[in-house]
């Protein structure tokens, strides 16, 4: 899902307002509050499992950097929705779930707010990047030189 919210934010970063702009930029916003939702639930069924890096043969340093890039991640994708939501909270405009739904603006249009979220928004969408180009290459490693389980 987060691969498809970047492929969408994609096209129409460099779009001419109009019609086909406001149509992805809707589905964009509507993918991402499901997107918040599944973050959520996600989070709240880590924090009552117990994590499985715990139950890995893995140096004190590996475990505290994978548990370190993992809440990493939580908080840049967590913090991105919050930003999206206040983009479209500041923008004046009625919000739209899909086709499905739109509700009227909450507030009035708040240019200087709307735009200095809109630019913490794309600098946030920047540091996700390395995060997970992290991850990626840490998941590689651990695949080729494999994780030992511990069994007690």
């Amino acid at each position: 899902m987060l691969l498809t919210l970047i492929v969408i934010a994609s096209q129409f970063a460099d779009q001419d307002p109009g019609p086909d702009k406001r149509e992805l930029i809707i589905q964009h916003a509507s993918l991402g509050l499901i997107f918040l939702v599944l973050m959520l639930t996600r989070l709240l069924w880590r924090n009552l499992n117990q994590n499985p890096i715990h139950s890995y043969s893995l140096q004190p340093w590996q475990k505290l950097a994978a548990i370190s890039l993992h809440r990493s991640i939580y908080v840049i994708l967590l913090t991105q929705c919050v930003l999206g939501l206040l983009i479209l909270l500041t923008s004046g405009e009625p919000v739209h779930f899909f086709d499905w739904l739109a509700w009227p603006p909450l507030f009035a249009k708040a240019d200087a707010l709307y735009e200095a979220v809109r630019g913490l928004h794309y600098l946030v969408s920047v540091m996700i990047y390395p995060l997970f180009a992290v991850h990626i290459t840490a998941a590689i490693y651990h695949q080729i030189f494999g994780l030992v389980e511990e069994h007690d």
